[in-house]
C-alpha cells in the first residue's frame, strides 16, 4: 500500500491553498486599508490612547466622555460624561465651567443615553486640549486607577499637570476676594445713615470674613490634592501671603477640573454673602429706639360729701 502523502491528500491540499490565499490576498488587502488611512492605529483598542468623545446637540450643550455607538438603536451610550455649565459671571477668567454629571438631583448612574436626532456632531476631543486636560486632572484628584486590561484606557493627569490646574484655582479664588472687596469699598464711600465708627466696625468684620473665606477655600484646594495636616496648613498660610502681593489680573484663564471649580463657585457665593450682609448694615439705618408710653396721672379721689344729719 503506498504512503498517503499531503500531494495526494485532499484536505492537505485545501489547506495549502487556504494558506497561501491569506499570505497573498489578506495581507495585501490589510496593508493598503491601512496605508489608505481608512484605519487609525491610535484608535485601536490596548494600542491608542483614551478614545474621548465630544457630543454636539442641535440645542448648543455638548457632552464629553466614552461613546458607545453598537448603531443597532435610535440612541447613543455616553458613559463618564462631562459636561460645559455656564460661568459667565464666574471669575474663572473663562465663560464656562466643566461639570462631572452625576450629581444631579437624581444621580444618574450607568451612563447617559442620547437620542440621534439630537446629535448635531461627534468629534474626537484631543488629550491636549483644555476640555482633555481637564478631565485628566479630575481622575488624577479623585485617585482614579487606570484598569490592567481596558478597551479604552482613562488619561490620568501626573502630579506635574496637576499644577496649573491648583495655581489656576488660586486665581480664581482670589479675583472674586478682590471683586469683593472692592465693592465693599465703595459702598464706605457713600453718605451712610450710620457714624463712621459704626461703619469701621461692619467694614473690618466683613473684611475679616472675606479672607476667612479665602482661606476656608485655600484648606478645600489642599484637601482635594489630598495634602497632608502639616502640609495644607503651610500651603494655605504661604499662598495667602503671595495672593496679598498678586492680584493675577492678566493670567489666562484654565478650564478647571469639576472638582476645582466647585471650591471656586462656592467662595463666590461666600464673598458675595458676605458683601450683601455688610452692604445691608451698611445702608440701613439703625431704628430709633422706641420711647416707652409715659404712665397717665392717675384719677384724683375726690372726697365723698359726708351726708349731712338730720335733726
Amino acid at each position: 500500500m503506498s504512503a498517503y502523502t499531503a500531494e495526494i491528500d485532499p484536505v492537505r491540499r485545501a489547506g495549502r491553498i487556504l494558506r497561501w490565499g491569506a499570505r497573498w490576498v489578506a495581507v495585501p488587502v490589510l496593508a493598503g486599508v491601512l496605508v489608505s488611512g481608512n484605519i487609525d492605529l491610535r484608535s485601536l483598542p490596548l494600542i491608542g490612547s483614551e478614545r474621548e468623545t465630544a457630543v454636539l446637540l442641535l440645542d448648543g450643550q455638548a457632552y464629553f466622555g466614552h461613546l458607545d455607538d453598537s448603531g443597532e438603536t435610535g440612541t447613543l451610550l455616553l458613559r463618564d460624561v462631562y459636561y460645559f455649565q455656564d460661568a459667565k459671571s464666574g471669575p474663572t477668567g473663562l465663560p464656562v465651567g466643566l461639570v462631572l454629571r452625576g450629581q444631579e438631583a437624581h444621580e444618574p448612574a450607568d451612563g447617559m443615553r442620547i437620542n440621534r436626532d439630537k446629535v448635531l456632531a461627534i468629534e474626537r476631543v484631543r488629550p491636549e486640549s483644555a476640555v482633555g486636560q481637564a478631565i485628566a486632572a479630575e481622575r488624577a484628584l479623585r485617585g482614579t486607577s487606570v484598569p490592567f486590561v481596558s478597551l479604552n484606557r482613562p488619561a490620568i493627569a501626573t502630579r506635574d499637570a496637576l499644577a496649573p490646574q491648583r495655581s489656576a484655582t488660586e486665581q480664581g479664588i482670589q479675583r472674586g476676594f478682590l471683586t469683593a472687596a472692592a465693592q465693599l469699598a465703595k459702598l464706605n464711600e457713600l453718605v451712610l445713615p450710620i457714624s463712621k465708627s459704626e461703619a469701621q466696625a461692619i467694614m473690618d468684620k466683613a473684611s475679616g470674613d472675606l479672607r476667612t473665606v479665602r482661606q476656608s477655600a485655600l484648606g478645600a484646594i489642599a484637601q482635594t490634592m489630598r495634602m497632608s495636616a502639616s502640609d495644607a496648613e503651610a500651603y494655605v498660610r504661604t499662598t495667602e501671603a503671595q495672593l496679598d502681593r498678586s492680584a493675577f489680573v492678566a493670567d489666562a484663564g484654565v478650564l478647571l477640573a469639576p472638582d476645582l471649580n466647585v471650591i471656586v463657585t462656592r467662595a463666590t457665593q461666600l464673598y458675595a454673602q458676605v458683601g450683601d450682609g455688610a452692604a445691608k448694615q451698611l445702608t440701613q439705618p439703625k431704628a430709633a429706639p422706641s420711647t416707652p408710653p409715659s404712665p397717665s396721672p392717675a384719677a384724683s379721689s375726690r372726697p365723698s360729701a359726708t351726708p349731712t344729719a338730720r335733726p
